[in-house]
Parts: C-alpha cells; sequence; structure tokens
C-alpha cells in the first residue's frame, strides 16, 4: 500500500516539475559572418519532454535575440518577431526551417568558422522559469552560384 502511495506520488511530482532534463537541444549551428554583417540565424533542434514555452534567446556575442515566425500576409511572405514559441509536449521544433527562426541582432564581433558561441535558452514549463545552456558551431559560408540557370555565372570556389 504505501509502495503504491510513494510511486504514485513521485509519478504526480515529475509530471509536476520540468527542468532542463526534460529539454534536449541539438544539432545547434549556425553561419560565419562576413563584414558589415549585423545579425545572423541559428539553426536548432530543440525537443521538449512537457508542455514548454521558448520565451528568449540569447547570446553574448549580441546585442539580442530574437525569436521570428515566417507567415504570408496580403500575398507576401514577412518575418516578424514574436514573444514566445509554444512547444507541444513530446515535439521536436526545427529552428532555421519551415518558417521558425531564431536570430541573434547586432553582432559585436565577427563569427569565424570553427568557433563555438555560447548560447542561452529560457523556457518555461509548469509555471516555472528555466534556462538551458548550449553553445553553437560557426560553420563555414557555403557561397554556390550553382542554383541560377545562367551558363555565365560561374562557381569560383
Amino acid at each position: 500500500m504505501w509502495r503504491k502511495l510513494f510511486c504514485v506520488s513521485l509519478l504526480l511530482a515529475g509530471n509536476a516539475w520540468a527542468g532542463a532534463n526534460d529539454v534536449i537541444v541539438d544539432k545547434v549551428w549556425l553561419r560565419e559572418s562576413v563584414p558589415g554583417q549585423t545579425s545572423v540565424t541559428v539553426q536548432m533542434n530543440l525537443t521538449v519532454n512537457k508542455a514548454a514555452r521558448l520565451l528568449s534567446v540569447s547570446s553574448p556575442v549580441a546585442a539580442a535575440g530574437e525569436i521570428q515566425d515566417v507567415v504570408m500576409r496580403k500575398g507576401k511572405l514577412q518575418t516578424g518577431k514574436v514573444d514566445s514559441i509554444r512547444l507541444n509536449a513530446h515535439s521536436t521544433t526545427l529552428f532555421g526551417t519551415r518558417g521558425m527562426y531564431l536570430a541573434l541582432v547586432g553582432l559585436k564581433q565577427p563569427l569565424n568558422a570553427g568557433d563555438h558561441i555560447p548560447l542561452s535558452l529560457v523556457l518555461e514549463s509548469g509555471g516555472k522559469t528555466f534556462t538551458v545552456d548550449t553553445s553553437a558551431e560557426v560553420r563555414a559560408l557555403e557561397l554556390s552560384y550553382q542554383h541560377y540557370n545562367d551558363p555565365t555565372v560561374k562557381d569560383h570556389r
């Protein structure tokens, strides 16, 4: 009897609390910057075991972080900043594809291939706010003109 009561209480307590162990962040990367570039998008997969909200993203290499959504308005694609994103339980959100983006705005330094940039994600779940720290690999730019159908345009890599 006591054993069942103890197991049920542990189960209920586990469902009421969510923390960093309920969040998996992987495949985090961004492209190197070019002179004069002021923002960059972060590519990543964010998996949550419990329903949560992504409240913000930040990095010491940028003045601010933004959560952006691309939507169709009046026949045109428009990017807009959103305050937060709802993350369903047992789901993976792909940032950098399907209209969901994390942007670092106001870059304070150049981003070079091979660097690792610290990132902090602030999430809320079960009424509690917590931070998940990770790092993003800076990958080299891939400049290619092969997707153009013009024979005069050459790929000069």
